[in-house]
């Protein structure tokens, strides 16, 4: 681990020079192997099917892949506490590059949806620890900086993945576009194995933790299944079941004498537990993009369907800008871009509902990126405050706290968003006023969430705690 005497901001030179460099490059590739990889299964999965069949199990191979990646996560504070990092790390690559390579061989469906499990796991796991790094091997003041960086490695894989997928399918051979990731995966290593040391490691928790594993992994499946052609009051009836199944986990981790997540993680009243809301809410309330914007661009507004699906990145392009623009704030300022983000996010949300159905198309794009913004306006601060209200005995979880909530309010929001678009009649090949009508509901039915990560923000944001400790 690094020196952290010289407690200060460091300049994006300093980041990238000869100090910080691999530390740098190293984070914002473990994120990268996650982000691209998601967006190259959606491109390449047409010629998936071609190739093996399976149209069927299809939407199963990313629903496992999201629930493993979320059970791992949360689990992925626990492993680091027990192995420490490097060997959590270590572990992570191995299962993802096996995952990687076991879906390039796939001769069947079946085959597959084991691969990409085995894959979910290794990423969830990866994402966990690379964001529990931040902390390790850069000073306190500089870990909004470093949450912009992550924030750039979506960026760029939302651009990225689908050109490279794309390359693949054309080349016809998709196989090796999970090939290719082998090698990203043994460079990855190697920076782990220079630039981490682990830490005396805590001793084993018991089968609590694993229980308590299970139920949020149980809640993501029941959440992913919505929408796999089950009828509408079959969908709310999963969806409620999930959302049971997740306060049933949440209420057993707060009276647990063995945390899985930092011991403030669920509850609302502590800056730690209100910034966590707000990672839940506010990827919660704006999936709509993710999953409907290229259809609705191209039902409403003829857009092609390459030009829709760049447009969508949009919401993470302005993301990544704001995340960067803002990552130098610091006590009062960043506390002002901590409420004022999910509220040009609300802002933005607003304008999407308006514009998106009828247009005009360049202010519906804008409301579109106005979400992104909000939310890179906020996010780097939100987190480094959740970093630093996480005590000593909490460094090692803290790491799984966001990207765990962030992977839930996904799930959550886009089984929401599945439903609502059912129940206003968006099936087979509905007419121009029933699309225009789920663009606009999609949207005003998750402004709720929004409304609330605005709270969760402001409750991060109001409540003193230590700059570090």
């Amino acid at each position: 681990m690094t020196d952290h005497s010289d407690d200060r901001l460091l300049r994006w030179g300093e980041l990238l020079g000869p100090r910080y460099r691999v530390a740098t490059v190293m984070i914002a590739l473990g994120i990268l192997l996650n982000a691209v990889n998601f967006f190259v299964f959606s491109s390449l999965a047409p010629s998936v099917v071609r190739d093996i069949g399976g149209l069927e199990l299809l939407p199963w191979a990313t629903t496992l892949y999201v629930v493993c990646s979320i059970v791992s996560t949360a689990a992925g504070g626990l492993v680091r506490a027990h192995i420490g990092a490097r060997r959590a790390l270590t572990i992570s690559i191995f299962g993802f590059a096996a995952g990687s390579t076991g879906i390039g061989l796939a001769p069947t469906m079946e085959w597959l949806l084991a691969a990409r499990a085995l894959q979910g796991l290794g990423a969830g796991l990866l994402v966990a620890n690379s964001h529990g790094l931040i902390r390790d091997l850069f000073p306190a003041k500089s870990w909004a900086r470093l949450f912009a960086a992550i924030s750039g490695a979506w960026g760029i894989a939302a651009l990225s993945g689908p050109l490279i997928g794309g390359i693949f399918a054309e080349l016809q051979d998709w196989r090796w576009g999970f090939f290719a990731m082998v090698p990203v995966c043994a460079v990855f290593l190697a920076m782990v194995l220079r630039t981490v040391t682990d830490r005396p490691h805590e001793e084993r928790a018991g089968l609590a933790p694993v229980f308590r594993l299970g139920l949020i992994g149980l809640a993501a499946l029941l959440v992913g299944a919505t929408g796999k052609g089950a009828h509408a009051h079959e969908e709310i009836a999963l969806a409620v079941c999930a959302l049971a199944v997740l306060i049933t986990a949440i209420v057993w981790e707060r009276r647990s004498a063995t945390p899985i997540f930092p011991r403030d993680m669920f509850r609302p009243s502590t800056p730690l537990g209100a910034g966590v809301s707000y990672f839940f809410f506010v990827s919660l309330g704006t999936v709509a993009t993710g999953v409907y914007g290229p259809y609705f661009l191209q039902l409403l507004h003829g857009v092609q369907p390459l030009v829709a699906g760049y447009t969508v990145t949009v919401q993470s392009l302005c993301w990544t800008t704001a995340a960067i623009l803002f990552s130098g704030l610091a006590g009062r300022r960043a506390r002002i871009a901590i409420v004022a983000g999910p509220i040009l996010t609300a802002a933005g949300c607003l304008g999407t509902l308006l514009f998106l159905p009828q247009g005009p198309l360049p202010l519906a794009i804008a409301s579109i990126g106005l979400l992104g913004f909000g939310i890179g306006t906020a996010w780097g601060h939100v987190a480094k405050r959740v970093f630093d209200a996480a005590g000593e005995a909490d460094r090692d979880r803290v790491g799984s706290a966001m990207p765990t909530m962030q992977s839930l309010g996904l799930a959550f929001g886009a089984a929401a968003v599945g439903v609502v678009g059912d129940r206003v009649g968006l099936s087979g090949t509905p007419d121009a006023p029933v699309i225009e009508a789920a663009a606009r509901w999609t949207y005003l039915a998750l402004l709720p969430a929004i409304g609330l990560a605005i709270l969760g923000a402001l409750g991060n944001a109001l409540r003193t705690i230590p700059e570090h400790r």
